[in-house]
């Protein structure tokens, strides 16, 4: 008898594992302001960078926590359960960065000087999703924060 006869219904996932997959409840939120900004771009660089900001001194008041988990269900002995607000600085700022990746320095001074951003450094913990699944259980998501903080001059 081989697995496909076990579990007849599987079906492996294919696609990276995102916020989306993570979050449970779509109505947070994190994902009107990211349907808000939609595609990440330099028009909206000012408006992502004003929610780091806010979110950020938030996140540094509501951190995360590492609690007993699951182990039969895939998660780490000590799982790492971030709060939504350092989800949510994660994901602005990894759109920062790829903003910063994506145009010339010249377009973003530019930018920056049309707009009145200021130069800065930004500063983050990464927050990557991960899912495992258990057959005949399901699948479970997880999010993991990186122990290198991310940082790169805007």
């Amino acid at each position: 008898m081989n697995e496909k006869d076990l579990f007849p219904d599987y079906q492996p996932k294919k696609t990276p594992d995102t916020v989306f997959d993570y979050l449970k409840y779509p109505k947070t939120n994190i994902f009107k302001i990211i349907d808000e900004i939609s595609q990440p771009n330099l028009e909206k660089l000012k408006l992502i960078l004003s929610h780091f900001k806010k979110y950020k001194t938030e996140a540094d008041r509501n951190p995360g926590s590492f609690q007993k988990g699951n182990i039969a269900i895939g998660a780490d002995s000590d799982q790492y359960y971030p709060s939504e607000e350092e989800i949510f600085v994660s994901e602005l700022g990894k759109m920062l960065k790829n903003i910063v990746e994506s145009y010339s320095k010249r377009e973003i001074e530019q930018f920056k000087l049309k707009e009145g951003v200021q130069s800065q450094k930004i500063k983050f913990s990464e927050i990557l999703f991960r899912h495992v699944d258990v057959m005949g259980s399901g699948r479970y998501f997880y999010a993991d924060k990186t122990k290198d903080i991310i940082h790169f001059e805007l």
